[in-house]
């Protein structure tokens, strides 16, 4: 007599911890491409697309606005939507916007598209973000998050002439879309939802004077940032360096970015937090010091790599900033609408001034928004002493 035999349905488990992080630092990374290597697009349209230096601003602003907007809607359904399908959606909105990118040039149409591929690229970074910010050790993971940016723009940086010469702009934009449509694989790797926030702070919290101020010196820095990072390849070309001596610069640059990456990981809270943070801010003054007057190949090397090297150590601290003085948890999250926001303006002022061989309002505009935003962070600490963890924080308001 034959037993019947019982078949169970294997269990759905979700990726193992190493595979999801692997997953989502490379859809993170992914989603900064464009800024990344803003240089090589920005060279692209001016060549191929013929734009003038304030259409470079203005193109330049529209991408990071775009950004802007999309991270600050995506505090709204970040944690209420289905995490893979919302990774889908994001995916699919930069893919659609590149590749109409390449088929329309008129100046408006082409810029507004990049404002919509821009918009995916800020939901998809604050998605990203919010769930590393659900692991065990969030300041470790963003410090390996901004080093694989890194890696990314030098290599964007380096391949990025040879596109040109290939096909233009076109060629750019042909790569962002293959890279992006890769990342369709790694979408299953993702959980589908994170932890539970419905314990968290009031919204209200979100608002407090110290919180709003960390926010704003992470605009503010972007706003600096931003404007070197638009025009540094112009001002080397003004300079008399051709593109292959500008492209090789930035590559070395970036290795210079990725060492302040990593330096940020080393130090962690071992030294003040707005000591390093001045210190950064000490960096950006003196980088664009050695733009001054005449501009040898050496000085244009030397601004860049610490340029560079602030900026990606900068940013760990910026972010650890901005969580010790939030009560709500999700402070972090709005950080890539601010920065957005902060880079998307920067540019946009600075092409009000801007005008052949004439740089001066970008020099002031990258130093003033490095002063102004470490002094934002040294005051947000007044206003919000150093919190507890978010664990923590919840358990005592419970």
């Amino acid at each position: 007599m034959s037993k019947a035999v019982k078949f169970e349905q294997p269990m759905k488990t979700e990726p193992s911890p190493a595979v999801t992080f692997a997953a989502v630092v490379a859809l993170a990374v992914v989603s900064t491409v464009t800024f990344a290597v803003l240089p090589n697009l920005v060279k692209g349209a001016q060549q191929s697309l013929h734009f003038s230096a304030s259409d470079i601003g203005i193109l330049a602003a529209m991408i990071n606005a775009g950004g802007a907007l999309g991270s600050v809607i995506a505090k709204y359904w970040v944690r209420r939507l289905e995490w893979r399908q919302a990774t889908r959606i994001a995916l699919a909105g930069l893919v659609g916007g590149n590749a109409l990118s390449i088929l329309f040039h008129e100046p408006v149409a082409f810029v507004g598209l990049q404002f919509v591929a821009g918009f995916f690229s800020g939901s998809l970074l604050s998605l990203t973000l919010t769930i590393l910010s659900d692991r065990d050790e969030p300041d470790r993971d963003f410090g390996i998050l901004i080093a694989g940016q890194v890696a990314l723009q030098a290599a964007g940086l380096f391949a990025g002439p040879y596109l040109l010469h290939l096909g233009g702009v076109d060629a750019i934009l042909g790569a962002f879309v293959l890279l992006t449509a890769g990342c369709f694989c790694l979408v299953g790797r993702l959980p589908a939802s994170g932890r539970d926030v419905q314990a968290a702070a009031d919204s209200k919290s979100l608002w407090r004077p110290g919180t709003v101020l960390a926010l704003l010196g992470a605009s503010l820095f972007m706003l600096s940032a931003g404007c070197y990072w638009t025009y540094i390849a112009l001002i080397g070309q003004d300079a008399g360096f051709d593109e292959a001596q500008v492209a090789r610069t930035l590559v070395v640059g970036v290795a210079a970015g990725f060492m302040g990456a990593m330096t940020s990981v080393w130090i962690g809270s071992r030294l003040p937090r707005n000591a390093m943070l001045v210190l950064g801010m000490l960096m950006i003054a003196a980088s664009i010091s050695l733009l001054l007057g005449h501009i040898s190949l050496f000085n244009l090397v030397a601004s860049w790599c610490l340029l560079n090297f602030s900026w990606n150590f900068s940013a760990a601290f910026q972010f650890a900033s901005i969580s010790s003085v939030d009560t709500s948890g999700r402070a972090v999250a709005l950080a890539p609408a601010f920065q957005s926001a902060g880079a998307s303006v920067g540019p946009a002022i600075a092409a009000l001034f801007v005008a052949p061989h004439v740089y001066g309002s970008v020099m002031w505009l990258v130093v003033g928004g490095a002063v102004l935003s470490v002094m934002c962070f040294i005051l947000a600490a007044r206003f919000n002493p150093r919190l507890p963890l978010p664990a923590a924080n919840a358990a005592q308001q419970a």
